[in-house]
């Protein structure tokens, strides 16, 4: 049995992640949630943004 449950899009219900539709309100379930996504996409940016601050700590003119 799967214990990872997903959350409807719609009415924010967990569902099991086997599931295609969800047991609340019957609409189809994403099979990757855009949430993970945009937390991916953050930790990127904020990396990336941290190493241009580093940079221009050391290399702007003081």
């Amino acid at each position: 049995m799967s214990t990872e449950k997903t959350p409807c899009l719609y009415c924010q219900t967990p569902n099991d992640s086997h599931n295609e539709k969800c047991s609340h309100c019957g609409m189809p379930l994403a099979k990757y949630h855009p949430k993970k996504a945009k937390i991916s996409f953050f930790v990127k940016a904020f990396w990336a943004i941290v190493i241009f601050c580093i940079v221009m700590i050391i290399y702007l003119p003081r």
